[in-house]
């Protein structure tokens, strides 16, 4: 096993990699429980898409401030107020992100509620895990 190890690519082997996998894999799951309340309330409720948007967001940014501050980014302790202040302003950064994408592809392109998802998961999650690496958690 460490022979295997040892054959990994440097940066394979380093902690930014693990926090970016640990990262890779609680977003799945807070980006699936985001977009699932998102797809819920704007196609079976019939929420506007927009106020789907908050709905979808609100539930990620309590459910991803806890997944990450405990386990994607567990070794960044300081003061936990400073924290939570950066991961809202973080979070807002991603709403405001996804809002883009709803508006462009359902107001601006007329296309169906589901349209902005694809954006909505594979764009935003790369800049914010940027923007939690190296401003929120403070890289480690």
């Amino acid at each position: 096993m460490r022979a295997l190890a040892a054959a990994l690519p440097p940066f394979v082997r380093s902690a930014a990699f693990a926090q970016l996998m640990r990262y890779g894999i609680a977003g799945l799951g807070v980006t699936a429980l985001s977009t699932l309340v998102y797809s819920a309330c704007a196609v079976l409720a019939h929420v506007p898409p927009m106020l789907a948007n908050v709905c979808g967001y609100g539930v990620g940014l309590v459910a991803g401030y806890l997944v990450h501050s405990r386990w994607s980014f567990a070794g960044s302790r300081e003061d936990e107020a400073a924290t939570i202040a950066r991961f809202v302003g973080a979070t807002l950064f991603g709403f405001g992100l996804n809002s883009f994408w709803v508006w462009l592809f359902t107001s601006a392109l007329h296309l169906p509620p589901l349209a902005p998802v694809p954006a909505m998961v594979g764009v935003t999650p790369i800049l914010s895990f940027l923007i939690n690496r190296y401003w929120v958690f403070r890289a480690t």
